[in-house]
């Protein structure tokens, strides 16, 4: 995984969707804690890709952006203010 932050399974870039899967599963009554764990794989993998002179653009939605508070429920179609749920 490091010092390229790819999936060592599909060599996508990490957390793919399996991982972010696997995440959410492990650490399914700690949502803080992932987020923190997240967070600090976050600055080891800026520190890492800017040694190597990668681009860090994107790297922080990688990491955090996928992770949305327990209390927040998914966003459909009909949260969406324009849509009219009449039809």
């Amino acid at each position: 995984m490091r010092p390229l932050w790819r999936c060592r399974r599909c060599g996508c870039p990490w957390p793919c969707s399996p991982a972010r899967l696997a995440l959410l599963a492990e650490y399914r009554d700690a949502r803080s804690s992932l987020a923190v764990y997240l967070a600090l794989a976050l600055a080891d993998a800026l520190d890492d890709l800017h040694r190597l002179g990668l681009d860090t653009g994107g790297v922080h939605a990688r990491f955090l952006g996928w992770l949305r508070a327990r209390s927040e429920p998914p966003r459909g179609r009909d949260d969406l203010p324009w849509h009219d749920a009449r039809r």
